[in-house]
C-alpha cells in the first residue's frame, strides 16, 4: 500500500512534468503557424500532443478530484464533451485542445505554465522578427485608412499587424499576472515604450488601448501598494461574472440592429474596422444555431493593402463563436471566465480581475478567446493561482523524517 501510494504521488509530479511539455510544444507549433516562417508541422505530432494531454487530464481530474469545485466539474465535463463532439463531427480540435488543457492544468502552478508561455512566446516573436528584418522570411505590410490618411502597417514576421501586436499584449498581461507583486516601474515603463513602439509601426489600435488600460492598473496597483479594492464581495462576484456576458451582448445586439443607413451606426462600424457590417452578413448566412455550423467560413477582406490577397474573416471572438461553435459553448466559456474571476477575487487580486475585463473587452474587436497560442487565460480556471501571491516558496519541516521541502 506504501509502494502504491509513493507511485501515486509520483504520478503527480510526473503529469506535471508531461502538461507543462506537451503545453510547451503546442504553444510553440500554434506560435509558428502565426508567423511566416510556413512550417509545416507533421499531423502526427498533434496527435500525440492530445495523447498526452488526454492522459494527464484522466489523471490529474481524479487525483485533485476532492480540490474540485462541483461548478469546475460541470463546466469541464461541459468543455471536454463540446471538445469531442465538434472533433468527431467537424475535425474541428479547438474547442477540445482547450479543454485538455483546462483538465490538465489541474493543480500545476499557473506561474510555471506563465514562465514557459512568456519566454516561449517572446522567444519565437523575437526570432521572426530579426528573420523578416534580415529578408530570411516575409515582413508584410499592409496600407489602411482611419481617417487621418494612409498609413503602412507591418507585422514584423507574424501574419497580421494586429496578431503580432496581440502576442505582446496577451505576453505582457501573463507576464504581469505571474509577477504580481514583484513588479518594477522599470518593467511598467520597458512595457510602455514597446507597446508605444509597436503601435507607431502596426497602428493595433484595440489590442494598444488594452494595452495602456493594463498598463495603468498595474501602475496604479504599483503606486498603492497592491492594496485591494474595498468593494463588497458579493458586487465583486457580480462584477467579475458579468464582464463577458455584457460584452457579448453589446456586440451581438449593435450587429442585430446595425444598418448602414444609420449615420451612427455607420460612423461606428467604420472605427471598429466594419466589424459591425461583417457580423451583419454573417447573421444573414448563419443566424444563431444551439452548436453553430458545421459549414462556417469566416468572410471578410484585408482592407486592400500593399500585400496583395483577400481572406474571408469574422474579426470578433464573440460573433464567430456564435456562428462557428453556437451558443452552448459561448455560454459555457462565460462561466468558464466567470468562475475565473471569483477564484481571483477570493485570493484578493481583484486588480488581476481587472485584466480579465480588459480581455473580455478586447474580444469585442479580436478573435483569440480559444487560441492558446495566443491566451492562456483559460488556464487559470484550474490551474494552481496561489503561487502567484508567492514572493518565496515556503518551507514546510516534516516532522516524521526531518525532511524539509518547498510546498511549490
Amino acid at each position: 500500500m506504501t509502494a502504491l501510494k509513493a507511485l501515486f504521488k509520483d504520478g503527480k509530479t510526473l503529469t506535471e512534468v508531461l502538461f507543462l511539455a506537451a503545453f510547451t510544444c503546442y504553444v510553440i507549433f500554434f506560435y509558428l503557424q502565426s508567423t511566416t516562417f510556413m512550417l509545416q508541422i507533421p499531423g502526427i505530432s498533434y496527435g500525440i500532443i492530445r495523447g498526452v494531454l488526454m492522459m494527464c487530464t484522466v489523471y490529474r481530474l481524479y487525483a485533485f478530484r476532492t480540490e474540485l469545485s462541483s461548478p469546475v466539474k460541470v463546466i469541464l465535463a461541459s468543455m471536454i464533451g463540446l471538445g469531442l463532439f465538434y472533433y468527431t463531427s467537424r475535425g474541428d480540435f479547438f474547442v477540445l485542445d482547450a479543454a485538455l488543457m483546462m483538465g490538465g492544468a489541474v493543480n500545476v502552478s499557473f506561474k510555471r505554465i506563465g514562465i514557459v508561455y512568456v519566454y516561449t512566446g517572446t522567444f519565437i516573436s523575437l526570432l521572426a522578427l530579426v528573420a523578416s528584418q534580415v529578408g530570411i522570411i516575409p515582413d508584410y505590410v499592409f496600407q489602411t485608412n482611419y481617417g487621418e490618411g494612409d498609413r503602412i502597417r507591418h507585422s514584423f514576421g507574424i501574419i497580421y499587424p494586429t496578431d503580432f501586436y496581440a502576442h505582446l499584449f496577451y505576453l505582457a498581461i501573463i507576464y504581469f499576472f505571474i509577477r504580481w507583486k514583484r513588479v518594477t516601474y522599470l518593467e511598467i515603463a520597458l512595457a510602455s515604450a514597446i507597446f508605444a513602439v509597436a503601435y507607431h509601426y502596426t497602428s493595433a489600435r484595440v489590442d494598444m488601448i488594452g494595452a495602456v488600460i493594463m498598463l495603468l492598473v498595474i501602475f496604479v496597483c504599483k503606486i498603492s501598494g497592491f492594496k485591494e479594492i474595498k468593494v463588497k464581495e458579493g458586487f465583486k462576484k457580480v462584477l467579475v461574472s458579468l464582464f463577458m456576458p455584457v460584452c457579448a451582448l453589446a456586440i451581438t445586439v449593435l450587429t442585430y440592429i446595425y444598418n448602414p443607413e444609420d449615420p451612427r451606426l455607420y460612423v461606428l462600424d467604420s472605427k471598429m474596422s466594419y466589424r459591425l457590417s461583417l457580423g451583419k452578413t454573417g447573421m444573414g448566412l448563419y443566424g444563431f444555431k444551439l452548436f453553430g455550423n458545421a459549414g462556417f467560413a469566416e468572410n471578410g477582406n484585408a482592407n486592400g493593402g500593399i500585400r496583395n490577397y483577400t481572406y474571408v474573416f469574422y474579426d470578433s471572438a464573440y460573433i464567430k463563436y456564435l456562428f462557428k461553435y453556437g451558443m452552448v459553448l459561448l455560454i459555457v466559456l462565460f462561466v468558464v471566465y466567470a468562475l475565473i474571476g471569483i477564484r481571483l477575487t477570493k485570493q484578493k487580486m481583484f486588480y488581476g480581475c481587472l485584466f480579465l475585463g480588459i480581455i473580455a473587452v478586447s474580444y469585442i474587436i479580436e478573435h483569440h478567446m480559444l487560441e492558446l497560442s495566443y491566451n492562456i487565460t483559460l488556464l487559470l480556471l484550474t490551474s494552481d493561482i496561489s503561487t502567484i501571491l508567492q514572493l518565496r516558496a515556503p518551507i514546510n519541516i516534516n516532522n516524521k523524517n526531518d525532511i524539509m521541502s518547498k510546498t511549490t
